[in-house]
């Protein structure tokens, strides 16, 4: 038998053959080793991510409604447009012309979305009509899709207690007011939703694997009527167009719980429309209140016992004050006269004083008070601080440090000017007055609902006495007096007592003096007070900024209170009989009035 013999020289090719496919086996075994075994894990995984997607899903936001329930403020599911760019590659050219007739955006736009690189799913329109869904699901055009998120509703329209309820975005959060106070109250927690999708980006029947379901979020409710809220903003848009008006303020609460039961901002635009603002100025907007504040000033005289509400005593015309610092020259004017009143010196008794709303009067009387005494009152009284409302950007208000007071602070703020106050700082002290002097934290988020159903109630600071009922209860009869009688006749309600006081105050301007650059005053007129007189429920106050026509508060803010005062009482059922006591003795004229038509109310 013959031997073969083996010569690599004539079998070179034979060899790196085999040696090829050797080295190739073992490459191969190593690949797969290492896929398999090495980076499996990892392998799985980037086959999920291909293959499975994941939604984070909102949680409803809660709801925000008013004291009998009504809803306010709710999110119910909306439709959005939103693109695969992967999917839709070469055609969104195409689709950007096609949509943009749709949605109302400009081509340029939505391509750009479409281009977005690396990026599986793209806005095209969040705040999508039911119309505009219509249109596209009828296209057809792959890799567009049309998904649900929740969006906000205000059921009583988008202006309705526009800068106390707020504003919450797109993205479910809380930008203004109440909706941004109690953010992480009502805005619930997100859920996921892992799901698997086809090739071109949808999902496949039965392909959900895994839901996490999203919370619902905490309900308000708050202590705001609406019927009430309506009324009061149809009513101080009146008056702000009567008035040729630049805004206004209306609160009305409950003194004995500090319930609010109406908040209204309303502005003059550019345009000239009256409009509620979306800055609750009610709690932001600070001001010199003017002669409203001689309420509290007088409480203080009469809880130190320095005189009665009949106590009688000369008044001067004039009254001047003198500091060595402040008076010299002529750059202070340190006279304080009844404006367009010369009388000399006149005998008056406190009542007469409030009722006629004398300047020289009051200041006669914060000068026996002293400075030290009259400051720690306004304290107690809630001024220089924030209300328990602690509203977004609420501000403080200022009363000047008492070692910073000049030898006319005294004077100044005794009669409601040097002091900046909000306006439910100046409810809330009048309040305490309707409320036998005990001074009670307004309020007015009620409880919260939370997802589970257990209901937690918002708690307030302690109520507080600032004066002694007997000094209340006098307090009351004189500002009964002032609209029987004096300076808020306009803001009576026929049957009823009503206790109020008017105030006309100047605003300081940009340049820091109370006079503009033509040389002219612009005043808030402000009517706070509180009624029945002799069982109070109801409590308000109104102001009007910078009326042109008129601007005395007995013309402009006291015809407002009492059209809002007449229609609270007959909407709460809230009889006058208790008042009669009240309404016959208010109605004695005193012999020492200053002369009707010369209203002292403005503070110089």
């Amino acid at each position: 038998m013959d031997r073969v013999n083996f010569s690599l020289q004539d079998n070179w090719r034979l060899v790196v053959l085999i040696v090829f496919f050797f080295i190739s086996a073992i490459a191969l075994g190593w690949r797969l080793f290492y896929i398999q075994v090495l980076t499996s894990d990892g392998r799985v995984q980037q086959g999920v991510e291909q293959r499975m997607y994941e939604s984070v899903t909102d949680g409803e936001r809660g709801r925000i409604l008013d004291r009998d329930g009504n809803q306010l403020a709710l999110s119910f599911p909306q439709p959005i447009i939103y693109a695969d760019p992967k999917v839709v590659g070469d055609l969104a050219i195409e689709y950007a012309q096609e949509l943009s007739l749709v949605i109302g955006r400009e081509a340029k736009f939505i391509l750009a979305d479409l281009m977005t690189n690396g990026s599986r799913y793209q806005y095209l329109q969040r705040e999508a009509t039911l119309e505009m869904q219509a249109i596209v699901e009828e296209m057809n055009l792959v890799g567009i899709y049309i998904d649900e998120e929740p969006r906000r509703f205000y059921s009583s329209g988008t202006y309705f207690a526009r800068g106390t309820i707020g504003k919450a975005g797109v993205d479910n959060q809380g930008i203004s007011g109440i909706e941004l106070q109690y953010d992480e109250y009502l805005a619930g927690e997100s859920g996921l939703e892992i799901a698997e999708q086809n090739l071109y980006g949808g999902t496949l029947p039965n392909g959900r694997i895994q839901i996490e379901p999203a919370t619902h979020g905490a309900d308000l409710y708050l202590t705001l009527d609406r019927a009430l809220q309506e009324k009061v903003e149809l009513e101080l848009s009146g008056a702000i167009e009567t008035m040729n008006a630049k805004g206004g303020v209306v609160i009305v609460s409950r003194p004995a719980t500090g319930e609010i039961l109406s908040m209204a901002s309303m502005v003059r635009t550019e345009d000239g429309e009256i409009v509620t603002t979306s800055e609750n100025r009610a709690a932001t907007w600070v001001y010199e209140p003017g002669s409203v504040m001689k309420a509290m000033t007088f409480a203080a005289v009469i809880n130190e016992g320095l005189a009665h509400s009949n106590t009688l005593r000369p008044i001067d015309d004039a009254i001047e004050l003198y500091d060595d610092e402040e008076c010299a020259g002529v750059k202070y004017d340190c006279t304080f006269t009844e404006l367009g009143l010369a009388y000399g010196t006149k005998d008056m008794t406190v009542e007469d004083i409030l009722v006629n709303s004398s300047n020289t009067g009051t200041i006669t009387w914060a000068l026996d008070l002293g400075k030290a005494r009259l400051h720690e009152y306004l304290l107690d009284f809630g001024f220089n601080k924030k209300t328990d409302l602690d509203f977004p950007y609420e501000a403080s208000g200022a009363l000047k440090d008492l070692n910073n007071w000049s030898g006319v602070e005294i004077a100044t703020t005794g009669m409601g000017q040097g002091i900046d106050v909000t306006p439910i700082q100046m409810l809330s002290a009048y309040s305490a007055l309707a409320n036998g002097g005990v001074y009670v934290s307004p309020q007015i988020v009620h409880s919260i609902v939370h997802s589970s159903g257990e209901r937690e109630y918002v708690a307030t600071s302690p109520s507080r006495k600032v004066v002694e009922e007997q000094t209340a209860r006098e307090m009351t009869q004189m500002l009964a007096s002032v609209v029987a009688r004096g300076t808020a006749r306009d803001a009576g309600v026929p049957g009823y007592a009503i206790a109020a006081k008017t105030g006309t105050a100047r605003k300081v301007q940009p340049n820091g003096t109370y006079e503009d650059e033509e040389g002219l005053y612009h005043y808030a007129s402000t009517v706070v007070g509180y009624f029945p007189a002799a069982a109070p429920e109801l409590s308000m106050i109104v102001i009007i900024d910078e009326p042109t026509d008129q601007y005395y508060a007995s013309e402009t803010a006291a015809p407002l209170f009492g059209d809002i005062a007449s229609w609270a009482l007959r909407h709460y059922k809230i009889s006058p009989s208790s008042d009669l006591v009240y309404s016959v003795a208010s109605q004695n004229n005193s012999n020492n009035q200053i002369p009707d038509g010369s209203d002292s109310e403005v503070v110089q």
